[in-house]
């Protein structure tokens, strides 16, 4: 079958809508977030077009930072698949993204999708990092004294955070990345200064985390603790919504046996990621 890659166009968004709005069991985020995508700087959505020009297949590329590039949304027409699409898509993107001086190139695969790991190992990536993404329960249960809880941290606190987190197994385990959500990047300084102006720098005795929050609940972007604090620190962060609340607590965190165990303890329920990449 043949086919042509292009940038994807404002006009190609109501035709995309039709054939992502099902892709799990649960939906898809692509037809909300896709006429955004195409306005944002340092991002390309790239489509696979058949003779009518219609899309049949879409992937995003964005730098997130001037030498990191990250690649997601790989999405194709059931009728179109195991054509060479999702491989010609990823190709495109990461010429779009040497142009422009990114280094490497990296993208998150769920461990339980197995054909597609396969898939981006055939295309040069390798694997570079586990993490899990994992969810407490809505209901807290016991709750932490005031004093052993999490609380607004200031820039002399995320000092000493990142100096201890740059030496730990959970920097080492990360490969030094930092979560944005379902993307990563190398993490720095700056990123725990901006969460403290952000009022999403918190500490406690159990560690330091940075979190952003929106209606659903509150999402744990970045972790440093030790193996004897995990425990302290993953039970404050379940504190950190009343009990009984609608909205949750997620977290993405580096995978290492100790905080497994310690969020296991708690309640959470985790989903495995794998974090590739490819150098530029």
């Amino acid at each position: 079958m043949s086919f042509v890659i292009r940038p994807a166009r404002a006009d190609d968004v109501s035709s995309i809508e039709t054939w992502t709005r099902d892709t799990f069991s649960w939906g898809d985020y692509v037809p909300e977030r896709l006429p955004g995508w195409l306005e944002e700087p340092g991002s390309l959505v790239i489509v696979c077009v058949l003779d009518d020009d219609q899309p049949v297949a879409l992937s995003r590329a964005e730098l997130l930072s001037p030498s990191e590039a990250w690649l997601s949304a790989a999405r194709v027409h059931p009728d179109h698949r195991r054509v060479g699409m999702g491989m010609a898509m990823n190709d495109f993107a990461v010429g779009w993204a040497r142009e422009r001086g990114a280094l490497v190139a990296r993208l998150a695969i769920e461990a339980r999708n197995r054909a597609a790991m396969g898939q981006v190992l055939r295309s040069g990536y390798r694997q570079t990092g586990e993490w899990v993404h994992a969810t407490a329960p809505r209901s807290a249960g016991r709750r932490l004294d005031r004093d052993l809880g999490l609380r607004h941290g200031a820039v002399v606190d995320a000092d000493a955070a990142w100096t201890f987190w740059s030496q730990s197994d959970l920097a080492q385990a990360a490969r030094d990345l930092i979560s944005l959500g379902w993307r990563w990047r190398k993490a720095s300084r700056q990123d725990l200064e901006r969460a403290v102006e952000a009022h999403g720098f918190l500490h406690g005795p159990g560690g330091w985390v940075i979190t952003e929050s929106d209606d659903e609940g509150i999402s744990v972007r970045w972790v440093a603790t030790t193996p004897a604090d995990a425990p302290l620190l993953f039970q404050g962060l379940r504190d950190l919504l009343p009990e009984g609340s609608d909205r949750r607590i997620e977290a993405m965190v580096p995978v290492t046996a100790w905080a497994v165990e310690a969020m296991h303890r708690e309640g959470f329920e985790m989903n495995p990621v794998n974090i590739y990449s490819k150098g530029l």
